[in-house]
């Protein structure tokens, strides 16, 4: 077994803890614009996570970014979310593993940060074969692991369901497309597109007073459609979805009927097994460090 550190970047908060011979020992919680925008994002990162350190000896860190990474597992390719003071996207098109690894003298570890949950699902369920994770937060996160093994594609970059094209749609996404399943099905959508026809109410609010309405059944359907897709593409024995959209108060029971009616029939419909596991602040981070735990080891 060893000691490692797993890191989870979000474009709100960055979550840092510590997994020792398996058991998550400590965490902390730190905002991301005020701790990586205003400066060198590396070094800045690489601070962080010493200062955290402290004296402990260290095997492996483990950082998680809401960004598609390179083949190689060392660059950050497009992080829309991390948004500098200067207007500039914090990460995108650099290498964060190696100098990383090179501030803090050890092997750095550099995944997607859906990956890692989708790890921390996988590993809390004992899954097998084929799992496919949806993580509906800020935007459509998702993943896929064959065997153990993430689906990847030659770049880095596969598994982007959120940015997959509907049919038709015209709505502009932050990756610069238009009609991204994300534009429909995500935290930002909701807000967008729900609050406005809800005035006073938020998202969670909107879901538990008015889930049979129109424009809530409408988001719930752009949630299964992406979902679907993926069920269709995979036939995965276990489809998790999680995310903060998906909270208590989000209709779960609507959104399974509706992913099983657009997923082929008699399979991978009949026996579909789809879950709703519950997440705290820290299971990406944790995700992370099983991740770099199961790499090293």
């Amino acid at each position: 077994m060893s000691t490692v550190i797993g890191v989870d970047i979000g474009g709100t908060n960055l979550r840092i803890g510590l997994l020792r011979e398996g058991v998550w020992e400590r965490g902390e919680t730190h905002s991301t614009h005020g701790t990586l925008t205003d400066g060198d994002e590396i070094a800045l990162l690489g601070s962080l996570i010493g200062t955290f350190r402290g004296d402990e000896h260290i095997d492996a860190v483990s950082v998680g970014f809401p960004s598609p990474i390179s083949a190689d597992g060392k660059t950050v390719l497009n992080a829309p979310n991390i948004v500098k003071k200067d207007g500039s996207h914090a990460f995108s098109g650099k290498n964060v593993a190696d100098p990383l690894s090179g501030i803090l003298g050890v092997r750095v570890l550099v995944n997607k940060d859906a990956n890692h949950l989708l790890y921390y699902d996988s590993h809390t369920a004992g899954a097998e074969g084929v799992t496919v994770g949806c993580y509906v937060g800020t935007g459509f996160g998702s993943a896929a692991m064959i065997n153990g093994l993430f689906v990847q594609g030659k770049h880095g970059s596969a598994m982007e369901a959120g940015h997959i094209p509907f049919y038709r749609a015209d709505r502009l996404c932050g990756c610069g497309k238009t009609g991204c399943a994300e534009t429909y099905a995500s935290g930002r959508a909701a807000r967008e597109w729900l609050e406005p026809l809800y005035p006073g109410l938020g998202v969670g609010q909107i879901f538990r007073e008015h889930a049979d309405e129109e424009p809530v059944m409408a988001f719930v359907e752009a949630v299964a459609v992406t979902a679907a897709m993926l069920v269709n593409l995979f036939d995965p024995h276990i489809l998790f979805m999680a995310g903060g959209v998906l909270s208590a108060d989000f209709p779960k029971e609507r959104l399974t009927d509706a992913i099983l009616r657009h997923t082929l029939s008699p399979f991978p419909r009949d026996g579909l097994d789809i879950r709703y596991p519950v997440h705290d602040a820290f299971s990406g981070a944790m995700g992370a460090a099983l991740w770099a735990q199961k790499k090293i080891n």
